[in-house]
This record gives C-alpha cells, structure tokens and sequence, in this order.
C-alpha cells in the first residue's frame, strides 16, 4: 500500500511539475529570453543563414562566425559559399565583400533596426516593448521539443519592419537557437546559432574597419 501510495504522490508531483512547465506562457518565455541578454555582454557563435526570395524563386545558404557586444557591436564574418563581412562598432556599419573590391559604409541603427537577435543582445530592443508575442505554429521556423517557438509582430507598422519575426528558444538556458525573419512580401530569412558563448573578452578592435587602400568606398544613401 505504501507503494502504490509513494507512486500515487510521485506521478501527482510530475504532473504538477508538467503542467507549470506547461502553463508558461509566450510573454513568460520573452521575459525569460529578455532577462538573459539584459545579463549579457558578448556573445560569440558559428551560424548558418539561409534568405529564401519568393518572389524570385531564389535560395541561398551561408554560413560563418558572429560576434556581438553591448553598445550595439558586431561582426559577421561570412566565410562560405562567398567571404563577406559585416563590422559595426554601434554608429557606423561596414559591409565589405573582398571579392568586389568593395566597401559600403552606413549608419548601424538604421541598418539594422529590425534584426531582433543583435538588437536584443547589444542593449537597443525590449521584446515586450516592440512586439506583440505569441507561441507560433508557423512552418517556416522549425524546433526541437527542447525549444519554444515564438511569433513576434511589430507593435508598430513602420518603414523597413518585417511582417513577423519567429524565434526557437532553448527552454533549459533560454538561448535564441534560430530566428525567421519574414517581411511583407513573404521573403524569408532564417539563421541558425551554433556553438554559442556568452560573456567572453572579446575586444573593440574586432568592431572597427579600416577599408583596404584598393576597396571602392560607397556610402550608403540617406544615411
């Protein structure tokens, strides 16, 4: 009888343990998501991005190594199919593609107002603040049932803002594994984080660009 008891107790204990597992909801899970990156400094990872052009029937995949750093720092250094690199020290933004020659110089915020992953990180969005929230069921983002899969839509319908921005996030550690970012003609870009590291000593000088002295320099118009 004390068995069966201990079992009764034990199966009640899980199951309640199951369902507050379960009763967490979508803006529970952003807050979570929010308070790790309000925590961290830097982060480090290899990706793989992939931009499918509906409305072009085209599909490309790269992959690389990113760093981010509060202050609105990064880099992506793309290293396949073609180098390409994207350097920002949180005011100015550099995108130079060595096999071109060419070097596009712009201003970061508003280059990259929309990207949820490195503005989270560098300390410029509040998920809450900027999106609505949802769990999302959408198949353009696919997840492990390790991970949360979140739909975020822009509080505000301005100039350059996706239609939705899907996350999966890690449910033990609640790390963004992947972001889908669909904008308003249904193109779709997914990038897939990898190896991450969180709070490493990166320095400034890997966010700051000197263009090559042979590198064509175009500045970015309205910029």
């Amino acid at each position: 009888m004390k068995s069966i008891k201990a079992l009764t107790l034990a199966g009640i204990v899980l199951l309640l343990c199951s369902n507050a597992r379960a009763g967490m909801n979508a803006n529970a899970v952003a807050k979570k998501v929010q308070s790790l990156y309000d925590k961290t400094s830097s982060m480090e990872a290899n990706f793989v991005q992939t931009a499918v052009m509906k409305t072009l029937s085209i599909s490309e995949q790269d992959n690389g190594i990113v760093y981010m750093k509060k202050d609105g720092k990064i880099r992506w250094e793309y290293k396949n199919p073609k180098e390409q690199l994207i350097v920002s020290d949180g005011k100015k933004i550099w995108f130079y593609m060595p096999s071109d020659k060419q070097v596009i110089i712009g201003n970061f915020e508003k280059s990259f107002k929309y990207k949820p992953t490195q503005t989270f990180l560098t300390g410029m969005g509040k998920i809450l603040e900027d999106f609505n929230v949802k769990f999302s069921t959408n198949k353009e983002l696919s997840t492990t049932k390790n991970e949360y899969a979140l739909e975020l839509t822009p509080r505000k319908s301005t100039e350059g803002a996706p239609a939705e921005i899907l996350l999966a996030v890690d449910k033990k550690d609640f790390l963004i594994v992947k972001s889908v970012v669909i904008d308003k003609f249904h193109n779709v870009t997914e990038i897939a984080f990898k190896n991450i590291k969180l709070n490493t000593a990166l320095p400034d000088s890997l966010f700051t660009f000197t263009p090559p002295k042979d590198a064509e320099i175009i500045h970015s118009p309205g910029q």
